[in-house]
C-alpha cells in the first residue's frame, strides 16, 4: 500500500494542493464530486505539455455539454514518445509473432521510425483531420502507422484483417479515408490467409482513398486504379527528421485522435470519436492508478487492432512503460503460447480474459509449473468479472506475490468504469471499486440510485474519455438516443451492475441486447445482415448468454426456407457465410433450427428476453407473457431452455 500509486498521488495532492485524504473512498469522493479540480489536478500530476494553456479545466455541467481544457493544444503522440529523449537505448515494443521470433524496438527506433512515417504522410498531403485507417494486424507497423498518424494530426482508425469485407467497409466507409495502410495476408493458427482480394473489395469500396501503403515489398495485383499505391518499404526509406527537428501538430486538446467502432442491435457500427486529452489522461489514469503501471513496468494484452484493448495497451507508452504486442492465435502452436511470451518479455502485467482462464482451467494447465513468472505482478481480467471458481484456481495458478484484478470498461468510454484498487481488497468475483473520476451509479427502473441489487449502470458526472461524438451524427441524435436520453444528462452505458454497500462491485451483463462475447462487442445486426440474401435462411436472432448451460456461447437460432432440414453441411455454410462477410469472432458456436423468430408485438426482435430466459433470469411466465400475441413459439423457446437447464443440472 505505501508503494502504491495512489498513496503517490495521495502524498502530491496533500504537497501541492493541499488536499488531504486518508483513504481511497474519500479521494473517490472528491475526484467525482469536484470533476474540474481531479482532471485539473491529474494534468499537473502527469505533466502535461501543450504548447498553449488551457483556459479552464471543464466549460459545461453535463456529459454531453462538456468540453475538456479549452484553449489548450497538445498531441497524444508526442506524450507517447516523450521519454525517447532520457531512454533512447531502452526497450519501448517488445513483438512477438506466432512463429515465434521476436524483435526489440528501441525508443530511438520506435521515434525515429515514427518521424519517418509521419514525414512520409505529410509529403502524401495527410492534413489534421484527414482520416488514416489501418487493415493490419497486431504487428509493430500498426502501432508506429497510429503513432505517426496521430503525430501530424490526422484522426486515425483501424481493423484486424480478419474482419471481411462487409465489416471493414461497414467501418471505414463511414469516415471517408484519405489514405489506407494495409496487410495482404496475415498468419493465425498455424496458416497463412490471403486477403488480397478482400484488401482491393475494401479499397473498391472508399472512393476517398488517395493512398494506399501495403506492408509488403510489392504492390502487385492491387486494384488501386483511383489512388497512389506505395509500400511500407518506401514510406520509410528517406532519413527521419532528427527529434529537435520534427514537428508534432499541436492541436486544440478536444482535436479527434481516433475513431473506434461498437456495434449495436440496429444500424451500422457506431463510430465513436475521442479526443487528444481525454485518451492521454484516461490511458494515464486508469494504468497508473487501477492498474499500478510504471515506468518500471512492462505491460502485455492480448488484443487486436479491432478493440480499444489495443489503443489504451500502446497508452502505456505515456507512462515509460515497454508495450508486448503479439500477432497471433493465443493457442498456436500449443496452449501455452501466451504465458511463454510473458516469460520470455519479463511482463509484469498480463492482461486476457476470464474466458482464457476457464480454457487453462479446462485442460489443467497449471503457468507457474512450467514458466518463470517471477516478474509477474499482477493479472488483469477483462470483459467479465472473474467467478470465484476462476480466481481460486488462479491463486494456485500464479506465483504468490502475482495480484488478480478485475477490470470493467467500454470501447465508447475509452477505458473502464471500475476495477482493481492495491489500497483495498480483491474479492471474488467482485471489481474492487469505482474507477477515479467515474460517477458510477446503480439506478433502478424509476431511475433512483439503488445498492445490493442488479440495475442499470449510468455515469452521472462529466469526464474526459467521453466520446466528442459519433462520426456523422449531426448535431449528436444518435449519440443522445443511444446513451443520453434515458437519464437525461447522464451516460447510460448498457450494462447491470451491483454497487455494494462497502464500494465494491459486480458486472452482470447487458441490459440491451448487444452480444459480449470473450469481452469484445459484437452487434446482432451485423450478423443478420451477413444472411440477408442467403435464400436457404429466411430469420435470425442470436444470443450470448452469460450464465447457464450456454454460458459465453453465442447461439443463432435460424429459420429455414422451403423444407430445408439443418445439417452439418448447411451449418458450416452459414458459418462459412458469417467468417468471410464479417470475421471469425463472429461465428456462433451454435446454430440451431428453431420453430420461429421471436418477435415483440411491434416486430422487434425479443433478444433480451430470450437470452435472459436462457440465463435463468427470469421466469418462463415473463417470457411467455412478451410473447401473448405468439404463444406457440413462447412455448418452444421455453422448452428448450428447460431442456438444456436439466442437463445442467444432472452435469452438476
Amino acid at each position: 500500500m505505501e508503494r502504491s500509486n495512489i498513496t503517490a498521488l495521495m502524498r502530491w495532492l496533500t504537497d501541492k494542493r493541499s488536499l488531504s485524504f486518508s483513504n481511497y473512498a474519500e479521494l473517490w469522493e472528491w475526484s467525482i464530486r469536484d470533476p474540474a479540480q481531479f482532471w485539473g489536478a491529474l494534468w499537473g500530476y502527469f505533466g502535461i505539455e501543450a504548447s498553449a494553456p488551457y483556459e479552464a479545466v471543464l466549460h459545461g455541467d453535463t456529459i454531453r455539454d462538456a468540453r475538456w481544457f479549452p484553449g489548450a493544444r497538445l498531441n497524444f503522440a508526442q506524450h507517447l514518445l516523450r521519454h525517447e529523449a532520457r531512454r533512447a537505448d531502452q526497450t519501448a515494443l517488445i513483438c512477438h509473432a506466432e512463429d515465434g521470433s521476436r524483435s526489440d524496438w528501441s525508443w530511438s527506433k520506435l521515434g525515429s521510425t515514427v518521424r519517418q512515417v509521419a514525414t512520409g504522410l505529410r509529403a502524401m498531403g495527410i492534413q489534421p483531420g484527414d482520416r488514416v485507417v489501418g487493415y493490419v494486424p497486431n504487428i509493430a507497423e500498426a502501432a508506429v502507422a497510429m503513432l505517426a498518424a496521430t503525430a501530424i494530426g490526422a484522426v486515425w482508425s483501424s481493423c484486424s484483417p480478419e474482419f471481411g469485407a462487409a465489416a471493414a467497409i461497414d467501418r471505414f466507409g463511414q469516415i471517408e479515408p484519405k489514405a489506407l495502410l494495409a496487410v495482404s495476408q496475415y498468419r493465425y493458427a498455424g496458416k497463412d490467409h490471403d486477403r488480397l482480394a478482400t484488401l482491393n473489395e475494401i479499397i473498391g469500396a472508399l472512393p476517398s482513398l488517395e493512398h494506399v501503403i501495403v506492408i509488403s515489398d510489392n504492390t502487385d495485383r492491387l486494384a488501386s486504379e483511383h489512388c497512389d499505391a506505395s509500400t511500407w518499404t518506401s514510406l520509410t526509406a528517406t532519413p527521419a527528421p532528427a527529434s529537435e527537428a520534427f514537428r508534432f501538430e499541436a492541436v486544440p486538446a478536444d482535436h479527434p485522435l481516433w475513431i473506434v467502432y461498437t456495434s449495436g442491435t440496429s444500424g451500422p457500427p457506431k463510430a465513436i470519436v475521442h479526443s487528444h486529452i481525454g485518451a492521454l489522461l484516461g490511458a494515464m489514469k486508469d494504468l497508473s492508478f487501477h492498474i499500478e503501471v510504471s515506468d518500471q513496468s512492462v505491460l502485455f494484452f492480448y488484443s487486436t487492432t479491432s478493440w480499444i484493448v489495443w489503443n489504451l495497451m500502446l497508452g502505456g507508452l505515456s507512462l515509460g512503460a515497454p508495450v508486448v504486442i503479439y500477432d497471433g492465435s493465443p493457442f498456436h502452436p500449443g496452449i501455452d503460447r501466451l504465458w511463454a511470451i510473458a516469460e520470455q518479455s519479463g511482463a509484469t502485467v498480463f492482461g486476457t480474459s476470464p474466458g482464457f482462464i476457464s480454457r487453462m482451467m479446462d485442460k489443467d494447465y497449471v503457468p507457474v509449473a512450467h514458466h518463470a513468472l517471477t516478474r509477474l505482478e499482477v493479472v488483469v481480467l477483462a470483459g467479465a468479472v472473474a467467478e470465484e471458481a476462476v480466481c481460486s484456481w488462479l491463486v494456485t495458478a500464479l506465483p504468490s506475490s502475482t495480484r488478480i484484478v478485475s477490470q470493467a470498461g467500454s470501447t465508447e468510454i475509452c477505458g473502464g468504469y471500475a476495477g482493481g484498487v492495491r489500497l483495498l481488497p480483491t474479492r471474488a468475483g467482485e471489481l474492487s471499486a469505482r474507477m477515479l473520476g467515474m460517477n458510477v451509479e446503480a439506478f433502478d427502473a424509476s431511475m433512483k440510485p439503488v445498492r445490493e441489487h442488479p440495475a442499470e449502470l449510468v455515469i452521472c458526472s462529466p469526464f474526459p474519455n467521453a466520446p466528442l461524438y459519433l462520426w456523422n451524427d449531426p448535431n449528436g441524435v444518435r449519440l443522445a438516443e443511444t446513451y443520453l436520453s434515458e437519464v437525461p444528462g447522464k451516460w447510460r452505458q448498457g450494462d447491470i451492475i451491483t454497487i455494494f454497500e462497502d464500494g465494491g462491485c459486480r458486472v452482470s451483463g447487458r441490459s440491451d441486447a448487444t452480444i459480449k462475447r470473450h469481452g469484445v462487442r459484437i452487434g446482432s445486426n451485423e450478423i443478420y445482415r451477413a444472411l440477408v440474401g442467403e435464400s436457404l435462411v429466411t430469420d435470425a436472432i442470436a444470443v450470448c448468454p452469460s450464465a447457464g448451460h450456454f454460458r459465453a456461447q453465442l447461439l443463432l437460432f435460424v429459420r429455414l426456407a422451403g423444407g430445408r432440414t439443418l445439417d452439418d453441411e448447411l451449418r458450416n455454410h452459414i458459418a462459412d457465410l458469417v467468417a468471410h462477410k464479417l470475421s471469425p469472432r463472429h461465428v456462433p458456436d451454435l446454430i440451431l433450427e428453431a420453430l420461429a423468430v421471436p418477435y415483440t408485438a411491434t416486430g422487434k426482435r425479443l433478444e433480451v428476453p430470450l437470452r435472459q430466459l436462457l440465463e435463468a433470469h427470469i421466469e418462463t411466465g415473463q417470457f411467455a407473457s412478451a410473447l401473448q400475441h405468439d404463444p406457440d413459439t413462447a412455448a418452444w423457446y421455453i422448452a428448450f431452455a428447460r431442456e438444456h437447464s436439466s442437463k445442467q443440472e444432472e452435469r452438476a
